[in-house]
């Protein structure tokens, strides 16, 4: 029933093309006059315009993507009443109506808000696509013990309190962690928390030379910070060599909150002995 439903969805992003082209061509016409009267100030004040536009359509996609994930997500996680279908419906044709009008973010607060109303009867679900928090991660190694002590800090950075939720040790595949996942408390709006877990690496030495979510070997110290917001999930990465050597073609593939997907991975070339470097990734959504 909800496969059909989806066809429903507003997968049509023709508005939104339609309206970043719009603004594109308005731009770029002020900008070809401005040159032409050799308004050098008034062309770069219009392509200063044109960026701000366009970096704010994007934002404004990104969220309603995201909310319209957050349904999907719920409509394959767990039933609903006929009345919970009907109100689908209703949403799903007001917030296309939107789309096509291109009024991105008032389509999302239409989803969202039947988002928050099917949430109330729902089982936990995936915290890293429905709630907005930060959360950092960084694992810690004693000298020539391959085992660790990964330490995790969650705060609620949204206007709401955070709702209490398990959470497995955010560590790659193969590694066990001891307990393999801990309770998060009821967070008010700025409280925090902090766990802690007993890790081993994989036995396989590849994934245990560079590695992630932290320091492995005593070579290489990675801090990771995940900051969930309406707008998607950005992870932020502070890498530092350690060691009195340089390192080369450096891959970094920290640790991906379930739901989520990265682009790319970071690659540093050259990482020179106690240099550190700071790399972030904007993650995508899985469909």
């Amino acid at each position: 029933m909800f496969e059909s439903m989806e066809t429903t969805s507003p997968a049509n992003y023709r508005a939104q093309i339609t309206r970043l082209n719009l603004i594109l061509d308005e731009h770029i016409h002020m900008v070809q006059e401005s040159i032409i009267d050799k308004h050098a100030r008034d062309a770069h004040r219009s392509i200063r315009h044109a960026r701000s536009d366009i970096g704010m359509l994007r934002d404004q996609i990104g969220r309603m993507h995201r909310s319209i994930a957050m349904l999907h997500t719920i409509m394959r996680e767990r039933s609903a009443s006929e009345s919970e279908l009907v109100d689908i419906l209703l949403t799903m044709k007001t917030a296309e109506t939107l789309i096509l009008r291109g009024a991105f973010d008032e389509s999302s607060n239409q989803i969202e808000s039947l988002v928050d109303h099917l949430l109330v009867n729902s089982a936990a679900l995936n915290p890293f696509i429905f709630y907005q928090f930060w959360m950092g991660v960084e694992a810690r190694w004693n000298l020539g013990d391959d085992n660790g002590q990964l330490l995790v800090n969650i705060e609620n950075t949204s206007d709401s309190p955070l709702p209490s939720f398990n959470i497995k040790a955010p560590t790659p595949p193969n590694w066990r962690a001891s307990p393999a996942s801990q309770p998060i408390p009821r967070l008010e709006p700025g409280q925090s928390t902090k766990l802690s877990f007993h890790i081993i690496p994989s036995a396989m030495a590849a994934i245990r030379d560079i590695g992630a979510p932290g320091s492995l070997q005593e070579k290489v110290s990675i801090q990771t910070g995940y900051t969930l917001s309406p707008y998607g999930l950005t992870m932020d990465s502070r890498i530092e060599n350690r060691t009195n050597e340089t390192m080369y073609d450096v891959l970094i593939m920290p640790w991906v909150p379930p739901g989520w997907g990265a682009p790319s991975w970071p690659f540093i070339r050259v990482l020179s002995p106690n240099q550190v470097e700071f790399v972030t990734i904007k993650l995508n959504i899985k469909k």
